[in-house]
């Protein structure tokens, strides 16, 4: 492990070149001396999310990131167009029906002289935007070569392989199509040999004893693999075994030592009819001398995973002008101790940096993940295994990740001490497993669920009380920044999830927030079970209130879908509130706009984006939620299913306004149906408000419904066949009556009508004028006809909606022409 006084005396002209890593944009330094290979503390993105900033040695850096819709042929697997901020470019025609859209974004970062205006390096990544896992049983394995295209997938239960093909090309990542779209799911990089020698023979037992933990376990190593494609060199974190591969110690230059001795019951027998693994140790030899003059001490092989800098950066030679996205954590540092910068999970010592970045070697390079394999998954498997991405694996990763923490803060003295004040206080023994930050005690083995970019939540502890702790990587910092500042002014709200504290480390930042149930995703598919039964028209309420008050403040979410929409803990009645969640993406617009910009790139979940945010129009309103609320609303009351269709072509339906709304109930389906075609409009201008959608219908009791119909009859009894009134009531009335309304009704009612008055069966008037005299006369009624209407209000009033489910959606429109008059203002 390098000291802070080695990484300052580092001899800048021995650093010929950077390598990335094309899984996660991680950059290595290379050494021609005996320095070898070194992890940078920061990454592609995260240096773009610095950017821009100076140095104080006149150091200018300067980076942006760029977002893409790529839309595929999910047949063929041909790029159909490109949408950007630009417009869109068409490559081939193809039916909207049969089109994917993947989103894609491009970090670019570069760093120039201020002296000489000369570009130093210049670096770009690419990623593909994509759900983590879902927290359910995964049954299959994928394993992947790190230096080629050998890709193996076996069902974790029997050990059967699958399948086993070659790409061509190393595997950087592989995803799975949801409802919510793009999922990643984990696999493992084995060296080819190592690959090779444990496929060798499928059918062995051999193979599950290796894969499948059975019988004794496999002893793997780290390390990192540097690889040469037609863009230059690459470095990716690879297994290994101590049967196949040489490994180039850390801190070594061209000389070589065998691989790691076996561990003590760690070997395993090799069929001796095998071929014998080619001298691998030749291979690793190998020099590269057509990029750089310099470049013929590049190893290509297997190296000792490098460790990561622990220098700290220094306060004369910290990023001026950051503001809110630089903080300080004052009781973090010690008597002697450096200051920390918040945005890096390690940061990198200035002076170190600069020698690395300053160096006469101009040096470009491009990760372009375009030329590296991307393995998309689709409908190869059983629907239940596009649903459940959680592998086994995953979860070795997910106790590993735990264990280097804990490594982290066994090793510091000071690990995880409070950010302010101290804690003792509060909690005089943490308990066992748990890790305490500042106020937030949490568990990192009990896991609630994560999402994209790192963003882990977990079960926890604050103040005395059960919250859900969501932990951020430093590239996020930002977001949890804007995220604690909307949370802390809109939470004063019943269903707006509640903030209560944000607490950092030199790691990560830790926000402790009101721990729920389960999402209503969770609900609609039937894994949470309310101790009462609930009702999904008072959920979506619940919800469309939350998101009135946020706009109400002129907070626009951006990223409504059923899993940010969360069922808080039953209350000691029981009862369960549905809550607004996840403000990572929330925009807060301008004092006195109704609208803002997207040059931050579109935001949003695919298959839940409004159409105009992938559109080439540059401003966008409340609106965006509105539509995402009405797709959530079908998904609630259809159980799962989406007004734009399956995952694979629900994007393109969007963006063409193609929707099907058939799937409803039938009871009140009119006045669902109108609800949400409205939310759903393509043009944002053609959708209502929050405010006006609580008022809408579709959430009136049955009990609220007859109190409209009678005051409906009671606004027209007076008035002539030509005032505008009956004339609004009356357009398109046929339809609502079925053409004859005393047709449809029972015997019995059409017995007790003629003994009164005459009813006319083609006019909507008459038909409401039956149903208030039934209601005030309803005591005074026989018994036979009081059976036929049933209780009042609910059975009165079905009686009426199920034969006539026009009726409530027609009068309410027609009767908007009164919204203003003191009766109806209530409605409307």
């Amino acid at each position: 492990m390098n000291t802070q006084n080695d990484i300052e005396n580092l001899d800048i002209s021995t650093f010929i070149s950077f390598l990335p890593d094309p899984k996660d944009g991680s950059l290595y330094a290379l050494s021609e001396g005996r320095d070898g290979i070194k992890k940078l503390p920061f990454t592609i993105p995260q240096l773009v999310s610095a950017s821009p900033c100076r140095s104080t040695e006149g150091i200018l850096y300067a980076g942006h990131k760029k977002d893409f819709w790529i839309a595929v042929d999910p047949a063929s697997g041909n790029k159909i167009q490109t949408l950007t901020m630009d417009g869109t470019q068409k490559v081939c025609p193809s039916s909207a029906e049969n089109t994917m859209f993947i989103g894609r974004t491009e970090y670019s970062v570069a760093m120039f002289d201020s002296k000489t205006g000369s570009k130093r390096w210049n670096a770009t990544f690419m990623d593909y935007s994509s759900h983590a896992s879902e927290a359910k049983d995964y049954d299959l394995r994928h394993f992947s070569a790190s230096s080629t295209g050998t890709a193996v997938t076996l069902d974790s239960r029997t050990g059967e392989v699958l399948w086993y093909t070659d790409f061509r090309s190393p595997v950087v990542a592989m995803y799975t199509m949801s409802q919510d779209g793009l999922q990643r799911i984990p696999f493992t990089s084995f060296a080819p040999e190592t690959l090779e020698h444990l496929t060798g023979q499928l059918s062995s037992p051999q193979w599950r004893n290796k894969f499948l933990l059975h019988g004794k376990q496999q002893v793997f190593y780290p390390t990192l693999y540097v690889g040469e494609y037609e863009h230059g060199f690459f470095a990716t974190p690879s297994l290994v075994d101590e049967k196949t591969v040489t490994i180039a110690p850390k801190n070594s230059g061209p000389l070589m030592i065998e691989g790691p001795k076996p561990t003590k019951g760690s070997k395993k027998p090799v069929d001796k009819g095998r071929d014998k693994i080619p001298n691998v140790k030749q291979d690793i030899r190998k020099m590269q001398t057509s990029k750089l003059d310099i470049a013929k001490n590049i190893l290509m092989g297997y190296h000792e995973v490098p460790e990561e800098s622990q220098s700290r950066i220094s306060p004369a030679f910290q990023i001026e002008n950051r503001s809110k996205e630089t903080i300080i954590l004052p009781d973090t540092i010690q008597s002697g101790d450096t200051q920390y910068i918040g945005g890096n999970a390690t940061v990198v010592e200035e002076d170190s940096f600069l020698k690395f970045l300053t160096s006469d070697i101009k040096f470009s390079i491009t990760v372009a993940l375009s030329m590296i394999t991307l393995i998309l998954i689709l409908y190869l498997f059983p629907k239940r295994d596009e649903e459940s991405v959680k592998m086994m694996i995953q979860k070795q990763i997910e106790e590993q990740r735990v264990k280097e923490i804990e490594k982290r803060q066994t090793s510091a003295q000071t690990s995880l001490q409070p950010v302010r004040g101290s804690a003792s206080s509060l909690y005089d023994e943490v308990p066992e497993g748990y890790f305490q930050v500042g106020k937030i005690v949490y568990n990192p083995k009990e896991v609630l669920g994560h999402g994209c970019e790192g963003t882990f939540v977990y079960r926890g502890r604050f103040d005395n009380r059960d919250v859900a702790v969501k932990r951020l990587l430093p590239e996020c910092f930002t977001f949890a920044d804007r995220e604690v500042e909307l949370l802390r002014e809109s939470d004063q709200h019943p269903h707006v999830i509640r903030y209560f504290c944000m607490e950092a480390d030199s790691q990560f930042r830790y926000i402790a927030l009101e721990l729920c149930e389960a999402t209503i995703q969770d609900y609609v598919e039937g894994r949470f079970k309310a101790p009462l039964i609930l009702d999904p028209v008072s959920l979506i309420f619940q919800a469309m209130m939350g998101i009135a008050h946020l706009h109400s403040l002129d907070i626009v979410h951006r990223d409504i879908k059923p899993h940010n929409v969360l069922l808080s803990q039953p209350d000691s009645k029981g009862e369960v509130r549905a809550m607004i969640s996840d403000f990572g993406l929330c925009k807060k617009l301008a004092a006195g706009k109704i609208s803002f910009s997207r040059r931050s790139g579109v935001a949003g979940t695919e298959g839940w984006i409004a159409p105009e945010m992938m559109g080439e129009e540059q401003r966008t309103t409340c609106a965006v939620d509105i539509f995402s609320a009405g797709c959530v609303i079908y998904y609630v009351l259809t159980n799962g299913k989406h007004p734009f269709g399956d995952s694979l072509r629900r994007q393109a339906n969007i963006l063409s306004g193609e929707h099907n709304l058939e799937s409803l109930p039938m009871t009140d389906y009119y006045v669902k149906k109108d609800l949400v075609e409205k939310m759903i409009s393509y043009d944002a201008v053609d959708r209502p408000n929050a405010k006006k959608i609580l008022r809408h219908p579709f959430f009136w009791s049955r009990e609220r419904q007859m109190m409209f119909f009678q005051d409906v009859s009671d606004r027209i009894e007076k008035e002539t066949e030509d005032s505008i009134v009956v004339q609004m009531l009356e357009r398109g009335g046929l339809e609502v009556v079925r053409y004859d309304w005393r047709k449809h009704i029972t015997t019995e009612l059409q017995n007790d009508l003629r003994k009164f008055r005459s009813y006319k069966g083609h006019f909507v008037r008459d038909l409401l004028r039956a149903m208030r005299n039934k209601k005030h006369h309803y005591r005074e009624l026989p018994d036979d006809v009081k059976n036929s209407l049933g209780s009042v209000p609910d059975q009165f009033v079905c009686y009426f909606t199920t034969r006539f489910p026009r009726l409530l959606i027609h009068s309410y429109y027609a009767l908007q022409c009164c919204a203003d008059e003191r009766v109806f203002m209530q409605y409307y």
